[in-house]
């Protein structure tokens, strides 16, 4: 029995690990940590005999920690997490390239997953739009659109951006949100907000007379939950140092 600590509990995918974890087998929930202003602070709980926390000393004795929060909470986090010896899974994106560094260097003491996306099924995308891009040898033109709800912090996505960094070749650049026409050897990324979408990310290759068009869809936020507990299960026992999921999840 792994006992796991879930650091922005209430939130809308640590919710749902909080609830993966009341469902799991071998996996228990040891601390839910929320922020100073949740509303759930000092509540209990559902399922459990824990009470909402806003300290950082509760992940004390846990064995892994998720982390659904905010960049500058996750830095936090993971230097906590590695002066107790903690493995931590970062599950919030928008990170700057100094709070990058920070998690970087916490990982020299613990094993850290930092993971723009915990679903299996960003992870095959991944997988998939790197064996099309070496199966089409640059005879399409790629592009990288992705969907989230109007709250979302950062755009495009952490998952976008891992997408892109996958399906780029040496030379090509990224365009953002571009407004001029396409200039060869880019690679353009949209992003759309609006509603309550959890998460779609599409790949497309396009060539002439023909498109292919690789697509993930999150329909329930319950999978982040799912696959963000499967992931602190896997990390558990590593070494310290910087893991993927791909590394975890399909064991390359």
């Amino acid at each position: 029995m792994i006992r796991v600590g879930v650091v922005g509990a209430s939130g809308r995918a640590g919710s749902k690990v909080v609830e993966a974890l009341d469902a799991a087998q071998g996996a228990v929930l040891s601390a839910a940590v929320v922020s100073p202003s949740s509303s759930r602070l000092g509540a209990r709980v559902k399922g459990s005999e824990l009470l909402y926390s806003c300290q950082l000393e509760d992940l004390k004795g846990c064995d892994a920690v998720i982390e659904f929060s905010t960049p500058e909470t996750s830095v936090a986090v993971a230097e906590r997490c590695a002066e107790l010896g903690i493995p931590l899974v970062v599950a919030t994106t928008g990170h700057s390239a100094e709070q990058l560094a920070r998690i970087e260097a916490a990982a020299q003491q613990v094993a850290i997953l930092v993971a723009p996306n915990t679903s299996l099924g960003a992870t095959i995308l991944a997988l998939l739009v790197e064996q099309a891009k070496e199966a089409s040898a640059g005879a399409f033109d790629l592009e990288v659109m992705e969907i989230h709800h109007r709250m979302k912090r950062d755009a495009p996505s952490g998952t976008a951006r891992a997408l892109v960094q996958v399906a780029l070749s040496p030379g090509q650049q990224v365009v953002f949100g571009r407004e001029a026409q396409r200039s060869t050897g880019e690679v353009g990324v949209v992003a759309l907000r609006g509603g309550d979408v959890p998460g779609d990310h599409t790949v497309y290759f396009l060539g002439e007379g023909e498109r292919l068009e690789l697509t993930h869809r999150v329909h329930d936020r319950r999978v982040f939950g799912a696959g963000a507990v499967a992931l602190a299960r896997r990390l558990v026992g590593r070494k310290p140092g910087l893991y993927s999921a791909r590394v975890l999840l399909l064991g390359e």
